[in-house]
């Protein structure tokens, strides 16, 4: 079998099922299967998927395995030589899924590649990064970010400048639509399960695949609709614990131990200050917003100060103890 397409579903049943349709409307023309992931759903995702798609693969965790978990699972159960790890919320385009095996095929020092990514309006999303760096994290996650320190660390890391029309290699393309041979994985091994819940296992597994030798490649010519955010959107506050302490783990395991715990400390102090301020700005705010009978400050103000003390009261220990 040429390609296999994983997809992990989490209570997105009907982003997922337009997914599947957009597969089903434009195929491959090389023999493929579909397998899903779900874990442990509360939207009867898995009976509307069979309901649909009676020859999709439909594997249903009793527990939620988390991202790399779950794609691992879809690994174990595929054939194909070509394996695509797809989020539910993104819409297959004409061509797609043939221009990228054709991609793999033609270049065959390439161990992955991904395509260009859209938002439902047509425009671009920022798909490829540089690996992170300890300064760039200060700057997206810390309190460094008021005062502008390490932008430029964090603008290389995000490769802000980077263009979208030319077919380039890179550190890594996220794991919304992520092409890998079969065979890399007999080499580099699968997803980190244990170390990476969600977010950063596609990072952490370019890395090791790119230490190994092979090429990463973004691929512009080829396009995917990416609505973005639909299952970690449900948590707001549990997305942000769960990419800080990816953040901090992907940086002890590749890093080094001494570099990392003394970065960890740092960004501990300064993720704290960052909330504390937080807070404080946005009870000005919210006490602003009541003198002048300003609902939507109020409310604006509101959710951030909400959000700032579930983080502190609920996430804080868990960035600090389980990174």
């Amino acid at each position: 079998m040429k390609l296999s397409i994983i997809i992990v579903n989490w209570n997105v049943k009907d982003d997922l099922l337009n997914c599947l349709r957009s597969i089903d409307k434009n195929p491959p023309q090389h023999e493929y299967e579909v397998i899903i992931v779900d874990n442990a759903s509360t939207d009867n995702s898995p009976q509307a998927v069979r309901e649909e798609f009676p020859n999709v693969h439909v594997l249903e965790n009793s527990h939620n395995h988390g991202f790399a978990g779950a794609n691992n699972d879809g690994f174990r159960a595929s054939q194909g030589q070509l394996i695509l790890f797809l989020n539910p919320d993104t819409i297959i385009k004409p061509g797609s899924l043939d221009g990228l095996i054709d991609f793999m095929e033609s270049n065959p020092d390439v161990g992955v590649c991904g395509p260009k990514l859209l938002f439902d309006d047509g425009t671009v999303q920022q798909a490829v990064r540089h690996f992170p760096t300890f300064k760039g994290a200060l700057h997206r996650h810390t309190v460094f970010k008021a005062f502008g320190f390490f932008r430029k660390a964090y603008k290389e890391w995000m490769m802000k400048d980077f263009s979208y029309s030319e077919v380039a290699d890179v550190d890594q393309v996220i794991g919304a639509a992520l092409m890998v041979r079969r065979e890399i994985f007999d080499r580099v091994g699968l997803m980190d399960e244990r170390n990476f819940f969600m977010y950063y296992e596609e990072v952490d597994l370019c890395y090791r695949i790119k230490q190994a030798g092979w090429r990463i490649v973004f691929v512009p010519y080829i396009e995917i609709i990416h609505l973005g955010g639909k299952s970690s959107g449900q948590v707001p506050v549990k997305k942000t614990i769960m990419a800080m302490t990816s953040l901090l783990k992907y940086f002890r395991k590749h890093y080094g131990f001494d570099a990392s715990v003394s970065f960890c400390i740092l960004f501990i102090i300064a993720v704290l200050l960052n909330e504390l301020a937080i807070i404080f700005t946005q009870t000005i705010a919210f006490a602003v917003g009541c003198i002048l009978l300003d609902e939507r400050t109020r409310t604006r103000s509101s959710k951030k100060i909400k959000n700032s003390l579930a983080l502190l009261a609920r996430g804080f220990c868990k960035i600090v103890f389980r990174r």
